[in-house]
Order: structure tokens, then sequence, then C-alpha cells
């Protein structure tokens, strides 16, 4: 009867010692084994590694809200949180981003005249040792599309087709527009008042238009760039005076 118990008490040992065997060798070839240390040395995680390595100190900051990142032992100026978010409350879209040593100011401002203020303001906030970068955009001022000058208007004497001594000076800006427009013509249409034969009349008016046209061409104007265009009525309107003229209009 002894010898009987004593069998199987051998027996459930080997099972016991073969399943402890097959148990750690599973955990061996599956890594999932209990982790070990050396000698009393702590154990390491990548975790524990992260927090003793030094993050880099960094921040982003609006009007609204400040953020921070990694070591801010050593910023001074982290002191002036509160009046650098007030400062950049000045502008419409300003932002600040940076490290302890540099920080970039993005936005727009109205001028570079007002950029160069700004820059001067945030250096003397964050004080010495802090580089400032300057980013503000200044717009663009809006195109003006340049307009052509009104209709030139020479005025001549009863009978007369020569130039009036101020034509130069009339058609000055209407010689600028040609010569920076090369795109543009010179339209050319004379009258006359109502005194006379209709039929000298008509000569009369369309050698004040030649002559115009001569003065145009004499200022380095393209002949082709000018049309002589009669008007539907060559009387002028106005009085006499005003109806004696030449009107050069540009196209």
């Amino acid at each position: 009867m002894m010898h009987t118990h004593q069998t199987r008490y051998l027996q459930m040992t080997w099972i016991v010692a073969l399943i402890l065997a097959l148990l750690l060798l599973w955990m061996l070839l599956t890594g999932r084994g209990p982790n070990h240390t050396c000698c009393g040395e702590p154990e390491t995680t990548s975790s524990g590694l992260n927090s003793i390595a030094e993050i880099p100190f960094s921040f982003v900051a609006t009007s609204s809200q400040f953020s921070v990142e990694g070591n801010d032992k050593d910023v001074s100026w982290l002191s002036k949180t509160e009046a650098l978010k007030a400062w950049l409350a000045r502008g419409l879209d300003w932002q600040l981003k940076g490290d302890a040593k540099q920080v970039t100011l993005t936005g727009t401002v109205e001028s570079e005249a007002t950029k160069q203020a700004k820059t001067e303001e945030l250096n003397a906030l964050l004080g010495e040792g802090v580089a400032v970068v300057n980013a503000l955009m200044v717009p663009s001022p809006a195109l003006v599309m340049p307009v052509a000058p009104e209709v030139a208007k020479l005025y001549f004497d009863t009978g007369k087709s020569n130039l009036p001594e101020q034509a130069s000076t009339t058609l000055e800006p209407t010689i600028e527009w040609l010569i920076s427009h090369p795109e543009s013509k010179a339209i050319i249409s004379g009258f006359h008042d109502a005194r006379g034969s209709q039929e000298n009349n008509q000569k009369l008016a369309k050698a004040r238009a030649q002559a115009s046209m001569d003065e145009l061409t004499a200022a380095g104007i393209e002949a082709s760039r000018i049309e002589m265009r009669k008007p539907i009525e060559t009387e002028g309107s106005g009085n006499e005076e005003e109806a004696r003229r030449v009107e050069i209009a540009i196209e």
C-alpha cells in the first residue's frame, strides 16, 4: 500500500515539473518572461527615458492663449505672459512662436513703419538674449486702374486753323497717355461756328483737326494711332468761341 502511494507521489511530482518546464519554455519563446534586473539596477522603461531626457522649450502665443512645451525653468521672460498676450491683442491676427532664444512674429500690419515699430516694442518686452524675427506682412496697396485724361479741347480764332498758343499745354496729358499706353489711340474731331458758308466751315473744321493731328505726330505719336473722325454735326455747340474747337479723345 505504501509503495503505491510513493509511486503516485512521484508521478504527480514529475507531471508538475513537466508542466512548469513547458510553461517556462513557452514564456521564453514568446517573450513573456519576467523582466530581470542586474546587480540591483532599477528597471528602465521608454516612458522613463522620456521623463529623464530634457525636452527643448517651445511655445505658441496669441492674444487669447499661451501654449508651452518642454523645460521652461530658464526662460525668464515667461513671467511676462499676460503682458505678451495683451500686446498681441493690438493686432487682428498676430501670433508669436519660437523657443527660449528666438521668437517669430506673424500677422499683418498697415505699413513698413508700423512693422519696424513692432520689432522694437517686442525686443523691449522680451529683453536681451532673445532674437526677434519679424514676419509681419504689409498688404500691397489696392491697385488703382489708371484713368485716361478727359477730352482735350483746342479753341481757334475766327476763320483760322492755326493752333492756339496753349495747345502744347492742353495736349500734354493726352500725349503722355498715348506714349505710356501704346494700345490706345486718339480720336480727333473738328468743329466750326455758325458764321460763313457750310462748305467753307467744314473745310476749316477739317484743317483745324489736321493741325491738331500734326501736333500729336510731332510729339512722337504714330499716325496709325490717330483717327480723324468727322462729327455728325460739324457746327459746334455753345457760343461762337466754344464752337470753333477741336476735340481729342482717347480710345
